[in-house]
């Protein structure tokens, strides 16, 4: 636990002299915690703010967190004044309402929930709390120096920590606030610190199943690549409010995967995935790739789409997403909406009347004077129709015979 908390040991014995010398700060309340399978009631303190530390492992802002690190270009360290003021100001900025609500609440009545440290005063839960609390003392209101905090014991896991902040985080309530990015992200935390992804759902008293850890799991994996694919490895907050295009996507891939698909053409399915959706695709206009991947004629047309699905670095991936976004939508999408045509004209094959009136549909608005249809790509394409309506007029005169 040392390189997660390195002043834990030496901070300890600070709060331990201040616990001494103040016994009015040992509160008669306490704080109940899961520690090692046990309930166990914490004893409650208050704790001047300088000797405590923001967690900045805690799961709620990991993805926020992330940005950060991208942004200052290193890990920050908590114990340091300079990026504990950078911290303070990440928390209140997550939901600016909400802290202002929490900081009017605190003003008026004080804190009612204790938090949860780390016997050297590395807060495990109430990081928003210490910094609205901060927030408060910065503006000349000194009596609120203070956070009362329940303290666990010495030399407690890293394991029994994850648990008890993800016991106290991710019940059903308490998900909104949590995102469902950075809810990825402390499943993931969970799986390095050593819990199999069962124990990590009997932690959370029955509000994920393991099967929905393990899909959760997957998602993240995907997130992951994705990011990679567009120039921005680890930076989760790029994947903001696209968690539902991952879930989607997961589903395809899958389907593929059921269906018999070469690995290969499994990472094509992912990157014609991920460049969609950096083209800015609704999340429901993945699900149709399951027909496309069924009909290998189709399938093969929107192999098409892979010279223009390719990883990149961030400022080339970013201005493919910007040009998308100014046509509303980019070259990906257009062969996607074709195949899906080839998908509806496939559905429709035993209504010829359909398909003759939506191609009529397409063709009337051509413009006869334009300069492409002088193209050897037009001039092909009118000899393949002319070709098809000469077949057609055939058959429909031995009909009429």
């Amino acid at each position: 636990m040392a390189e997660t908390y390195p002043l834990d040991g030496t901070n300890a014995k600070k709060i331990d002299d201040y616990i001494q010398n103040h016994t009015e700060c040992k509160l008669t309340r306490t704080r109940d915690v899961i520690l090692q399978g046990k309930r166990v009631d914490l004893p409650v303190y208050r704790i001047p703010l300088n000797f405590l530390f923001y967690n900045i492992k805690n799961g709620r802002f990991a993805s926020e967190y992330d940005e950060l690190k991208v942004k200052e270009g290193r890990e920050l360290r908590t114990e340091d004044p300079a990026d504990a003021k950078k911290i303070q100001k990440l928390l209140i900025s997550l939901d600016e309402k909400q802290s202002l609500i929490l900081e009017r609440n605190i003003e008026k009545i004080g804190q009612t929930d204790p938090g949860v440290m780390t016997t050297g005063g590395y807060i495990i839960n109430g990081n928003r709390r210490m910094a609205v609390l901060q927030n408060l003392v910065d503006d000349g209101m000194s009596n609120f120096n203070f956070l009362e905090v329940g303290r666990l014991p010495a030399h407690v896991s890293d394991i029994d920590i994850w648990k008890i902040e993800a016991g106290i985080q991710l019940s059903r309530p308490a998900q909104v606030k949590y995102g469902p990015i950075n809810e990825l992200l402390k499943f993931q935390e969970g799986i390095l610190a050593g819990l199999k992804p069962l124990e990590i759902a009997k932690t959370l008293y029955g509000a994920f199943k393991e099967k929905e850890i393990l899909e959760k799991l997957q998602q993240l994996k995907l997130i992951t690549q994705y990011l990679i694919f567009i120039g921005c490895p680890k930076q989760y907050i790029r994947a903001k409010d696209l968690d539902t295009h991952f879930i989607d996507l997961q589903k395809r891939v899958d389907h593929a995967e059921k269906r018999g698909l070469s690995k290969g053409d499994i990472t094509d399915l992912k990157s014609m995935g991920f460049q969609l959706i950096l083209e800015g695709i609704p999340h429901k206009q993945l699900r149709p790739l399951d027909k496309i991947i069924d009909d290998e004629k189709i399938r093969k047309e929107f192999w098409d789409a892979l010279r223009y699905a390719k990883a990149g670095k961030e400022k080339e991936k970013m201005a493919e997403r910007e040009k998308a976004k100014q046509k509303e939508g980019g070259p990906t999408r257009t062969i996607l909406a074709d195949c899906m045509d080839s998908v509806k004209a496939k559905e429709d094959a035993g209504k010829p009347v359909t398909l003759l009136k939506r191609a009529l549909k397409n063709l009337i608005p051509i413009d006869m004077k334009g300069r492409a249809l002088s193209s050897t790509e037009a001039t092909t394409l009118i000899g393949q129709i002319d070709e098809i309506v000469k077949k057609l007029k055939k058959v429909n005169g031995g009909g009429r015979k």
